[in-house]
């Protein structure tokens, strides 16, 4: 928890542990956003998804995060999601970094683009607690979720496991110093992937 907000996390994750190739190419890791033929919005995405049944249905029992952290990584490689970030949320990006020189773009409907940008993980929690209002925080890029981890903020991490095995590449777990125990997870089967919810019950310093 933050303050009055519950932390998750959630990403695609290739059986060996990785969230994308080297190169920041993702592969077969997305491919059961396209394995049914249930047709599935994110509000701000242009396009639909197409899940099966199973995963669309555990798609739609997730709560809707009321703000997001973005790491700096995550941002630039998805071009700060065209303005349009995961279901719309307004979003923190934790980045020592100035925006990029064509920042903000002109978003599709014409809506200011929800992001700020701020350089400590302490500031970007804060925020994002005010702008969740009490709704969940969500927490993208492998670097922010670890720095939360290791802040003891992560309540849930939702683990979306691909059937694959990448090799090498970015891992979303490592660096974390200490040893994170996390309660038995809920599994949904799903079409090319299988989602795991733990819950996270403690932290044991080595």
């Amino acid at each position: 928890m933050y303050r009055n907000s519950r932390v998750s996390a959630q990403f695609s994750v290739s059986l060996d542990g990785f969230i994308a190739r080297e190169d920041d190419g993702i592969g077969p890791l997305f491919d059961w956003y396209e394995a049914g033929n249930v047709e599935t919005w994110m509000p701000g995405h242009p396009v639909p998804f197409h899940l099966s049944e199973a995963d669309a249905a555990y798609w739609n029992s997730l709560p809707r995060e009321g703000a997001f952290i973005s790491g700096r990584r995550i941002f630039d490689m998805t071009k700060g999601w065209g303005g349009h970030p995961p279901n719309e949320s307004p979003t923190v990006v934790l980045t020592h970094r100035e925006p990029p020189a064509d920042w903000p773009p002109v978003r599709r409907d014409g809506k200011p683009v929800p992001f700020e940008f701020v350089g400590d993980l302490d500031s970007a929690l804060e925020r994002a607690a005010d702008l969740a209002e009490g709704k969940e925080i969500g927490v993208a890029g492998a670097d922010v979720v670890q720095q939360c981890l290791r802040r003891g903020v992560i309540d849930e991490l939702r683990v979306d496991l691909v059937p694959v095995l990448l090799g090498s590449g970015i891992r979303w777990f490592e660096h974390l110093e200490t040893d994170i125990v996390l309660d038995d997870p809920v599994i949904v089967p799903g079409t090319r992937v299988t989602h795991l919810s733990y819950q996270v019950r403690s932290r044991d310093p080595r």
